[in-house]
Parts: structure tokens; C-alpha cells; sequence
């Protein structure tokens, strides 16, 4: 409870300064709910499905605090600013551990499988003298707030690529203010998410050199929507009809990119898209918690069925490709054979311009386009029986997988 109290009274401060927009939730009959949020795109499928009125379909009116860190956001709930939050997996699991209970309601994204096309990475100046992961070590490094996401998958993808974790130095500040310390030269890089993270590489030349969630694993999982758990238990109807409105939202999302797009600022509208999934991986979790307390960050491992209930879908991601040469089904790198039954999302990367890539099985019958080449992301519930993903077009491509109950 410590780490969290001291900063107690700034966040109150803070919370003064940021605010969101009430509607005549009384006069339509509909239950306001406080949600203290991030200003980052993540954060934008919740913007869209009050927009397009995913959340007043369940009776629910949207107050939207912004706010600075994960870490501030459990200070929110835990001072009863807010009902429900949205913010990173490891500050749910800090304040689980130290005294606030906090249940998740749903998740949200999840990172990329490369530095292509990843959104939330490490930073540096284009002229800087860092050019691999090993020349961080002993540098400065600008995340949004200490003992929280940032420094976890930092330490943790340093540990895995060589370099000893411990050695680098973290800088806590805002993620709109990183550019101009990196500019400044008052840190040697950045951890930032988009729109900053496009905003630094094409305003001010900066370089990637490093995508700490990829390096960790393919589409691991990094936030979501928690509430404390009193709240929960004592509002699980409503719980529930929120978590349905903001599944619907983030499929919305993932499926209709060019409207997250106009939520942007000026300027920003081409970044990098994370991935959102109402599911969520557990192992993928459960190994966060365990990164997460081997840097000092939490001193015990969380109890995940408190902190992620049954009511939360579990479930794997999986990657798809087509080319004009190959079809692939990967899980984690691994081509797909077989898989138990259950919830998946597939995340389908279609760069044939003559071909679509086809999913089919029982009850189940998914292909992009052949026009265009772009990301699809499906989230389907699988049952027992053979699948096949094949391709359109020539050449053709043709490979089964099977589901096991």
C-alpha cells in the first residue's frame, strides 16, 4: 500500500485537471459510470463505442476522466474517483498485491509479433549512438510512470535479449512531454505508445531500437478494463453490460481502423493500430506477473482468478499470413496443427493482391479481400472438427488444422 499512498495527494491535484464529458444520463434513464482513462490510442475504442452508442444500448452513460499513468489510475479507483478504469496489466497486479483488490471487467489489446508493426516501443534521437538492445545498458530511459508496464516488459525483453536489466536508469514522466526530453537530450530514449510514437519518428527523426512486447512473445498482453473488486461484486449486471458494450467497441475497433483513425489529433492519423481483443491469454499473463515481481515491482504473484474472473474470456491469439508464395497459421512462431476448443483471435495479414486468405470449419466461413492488402482480425469461438485456410486466386494454398474438444 506504500507505493501507492505516497503519491496520493498528486493525484487528487490531478484529478481536477482532467475531465470528460457527462450527458443528460438522468433525463434518458441511463446509469453513469466513471471511467478514468490514458491519452493514448489504445485507449480510443472506448471514445467510439459511446459514439456509436455501443454503451447507451446498455443503459450505460460514459464520464471520461484522462489521466497519466496506470499507477494513477488505481489511485483513482481506490479514492473512489472513478468506477472503472482503463490501464496496464502490471498496475492491476501492483495494487492487487498491496492492498486494493482490483477485478478485471475486460481486457483490451495486445502488442504486435515485430518492430514493423508494433505500437509501443523504445526510442531513440535518429544521430544517437544506440543502435541494439545491448547499447541501452546503462542509458536513460523515459517511461510514463515507474514500477509499472514500461519497466517491467523493459527489464524483462532486456533480460531475454542479453543485457543486464538492471543497469539502465528510468526517468517517470508524461508520454506528451518525451519527445522534447528526448530532443533535449535529458533522456537517451523513450518507451512511448502511439500517436507519440509516430510523432517522433516523423517529426523529429527518431529510430526504433527496440520493441520490448514482441521480444517477450507474439501479441502479449499489456491492458485492460478493471475495477476494484467490491465494485464488481457489488454491480455484477452492471459489470456485465458494461463488458458487453466494450467487447463491442473494441471489435468495432479492430474491424473499422479508419474510424479510430479520425478520433486522432491532426497529423497522427497514419499510426500504428494496436490489436483489440475481447480475449484474453492467461499463461501470457500469469508469466507478466512473474517478470513483474522477479524486478521488484510486485513481492508476491497475484491471486489471477481474483484478479482475471471467469467472467473474462480466455483465449490465444493466433497469426495469419498470405503472400503470393505462402499460407501461415502461426501460435506463438509454431505453424498451427492442432488446438483445443475454445476462444480464439486470428489476426490475419493479407499482402497477396491476386488472393484472399479463407478460413473455414464448423460454423465458421472468414476470407479478406482481395482487394487491398491489409491486417483482418476475427475473434471466433471455435468447436471440434477440421478446419482448412486456403487461398483465392493463383497460386493456391491449402492447409488443415483440427480442434479438439
Amino acid at each position: 500500500m506504500s507505493r501507492i499512498a505516497v503519491v496520493v495527494a498528486a493525484l487528487l491535484a490531478a484529478l481536477t485537471l482532467f475531465g470528460g464529458l457527462v450527458s443528460g444520463a438522468q433525463g434518458r434513464g441511463l446509469v453513469t459510470i466513471t471511467v478514468d482513462t490514458l491519452p493514448i490510442a489504445n485507449a480510443l475504442p472506448l471514445d467510439l463505442g459511446v459514439k456509436k452508442g455501443f454503451f447507451t444500448a446498455q443503459g450505460i452513460d460514459i464520464n471520461k476522466r484522462t489521466l497519466q499513468s496506470g499507477n494513477d489510475v488505481v489511485l483513482a479507483l481506490a479514492n473512489h474517483n472513478g468506477e472503472i478504469g482503463y490501464f496496464g496489466w502490471v498496475p492491476m497486479m501492483i495494487a492487487s498485491t498491496q492492498g486494493i483488490p482490483i477485478s478485471a471487467v475486460a481486457p483490451s489489446e495486445v502488442e504486435g509479433t515485430s518492430v514493423a508493426d508494433n505500437w509501443q516501443n523504445i526510442l531513440v534521437k535518429g544521430d544517437s549512438s544506440i543502435r541494439t538492445p545491448s547499447d541501452l545498458a546503462g542509458k536513460t530511459i523515459a517511461v510514463n510512470a515507474l514500477k509499472g508496464v514500461g519497466e517491467v516488459m523493459i527489464k524483462a525483453a532486456l533480460r531475454k535479449s542479453g543485457v543486464n536489466a538492471n543497469s539502465i536508469h528510468l526517468l517517470a514522466m508524461p508520454f506528451p512531454t518525451m519527445r522534447t526530453a528526448l530532443r533535449n537530450g535529458q533522456v537517451d530514449a523513450i518507451w512511448t505508445p502511439e500517436p507519440f510514437l509516430s510523432q517522433a519518428l516523423n517529426l523529429d527523426n527518431a529510430r526504433i531500437v527496440m520493441a520490448p512486447g514482441p521480444v517477450l512473445g507474439k501479441f502479449w498482453p499489456v491492458g485492460g478494463y478493471g475495477a476494484l473488486t467490491d465494485w464488481v461484486r457489488s454491480n455484477p449486471a452492471l459489470a456485465k453490460k458494461f463488458r458487453t458494450a466494450i467487447n463491442r467497441s473494441l471489435t468495432y475497433a479492430q474491424s473499422h481502423p479508419d474510424e479510430i483513425r479520425a478520433l486522432l489529433p491532426a497529423g497522427t492519423g497514419n499510426v500504428r493500430l494496436p490489436i483489440w481483443s475481447p480475449i484474453v491469454d492467461r499463461a501470457k499473463l500469469q508469466q507478466t506477473a512473474k517478470y513483474a515481481r522477479d524486478f521488484g515491482v510486485i513481492t508476491k504473484l497475484p491471486n489471477m482468478l481474483q484478479l482475471v474472473p471467469r467472467a473474462i474470456t480466455g483465449g490465444k491469439t493466433l497469426q495469419g499470413q498470405i503472400t503470393t508464395r505462402a499460407i501461415k497459421l502461426l501460435l506463438d512462431g509454431r505453424t498451427v496443427k492442432t488446438l483445443p476448443q475454445g476462444e480464439y483471435t486470428f489476426v490475419v495479414s493479407d499482402r497477396s493482391k491476386s488472393g484472399s486468405f479463407v478460413l473455414r470449419g464448423p460454423g465458421v466461413l472468414r476470407k479478406t479481400s482481395v482487394k487491398g492488402v491489409r491486417p483482418y482480425t476475427w475473434t471466433l469461438s471455435l468447436a471440434p472438427g477440421k478446419y482448412t485456410y486456403s487461398s483465392t486466386g493463383r497460386p493456391k494454398f491449402k492447409k488443415t488444422f483440427r480442434v479438439l474438444s
